[in-house]
């Protein structure tokens, strides 16, 4: 008796608990944005991880624009103007003020269909000639950043 109970009982003896990641809602996608842009409607997250990368990696070009990590995000996602999709899957919410800026704010996005949101994964402003060549699946009139 006491062999099964302690041959049920390996699985448990050792074993660390599993670190639940813990996500921020940032914004939305909308259902109407999603279906004009043929992608699911959800909320959209970021993780610390995340947050610590944009911050860490991005920062010098977040700081001479004078944002934080979590301002820029919230800035694009308030203004975003277009959405493309790169061959990986990846999707960009982009925020082009025209199309002679060298420069476009952009918000890098996985959906997450276990968890049916958007994870954000990097945010910085890129060339725009680089994220032109991503297939655009969504547009609208463009308008300059809201701070």
């Amino acid at each position: 008796m006491l062999l099964i109970f302690l041959y049920r009982c390996r699985n448990f003896v050792g074993k660390k608990k599993k670190k639940m990641t813990e996500y921020i809602k940032i914004g939305r996608i909308s259902m109407a944005r999603a279906k004009e842009a043929h992608i699911p409607s959800a909320d959209i997250k970021i993780n610390k991880k995340h947050i610590d990368h944009v911050a860490g990696k991005h920062k010098k070009e977040l700081e001479k624009l004078g944002f934080t990590a979590l301002d820029f995000i919230r800035v694009v996602i308030n203004g975003y103007n277009e959405i493309r999709e790169a061959k990986d899957g990846t999707y960009f919410l982009a925020n082009v003020i025209d199309e002679n800026s060298t420069y476009t704010a952009i918000i890098g996005l996985n959906y997450i269909e276990s968890k049916k949101f958007w994870e954000i994964k990097t945010a910085i402003p890129i060339r725009t000639a680089v994220i032109n060549k991503k297939k655009l699946i969504w547009k609208r009139e463009r308008t300059p950043l809201k701070i």
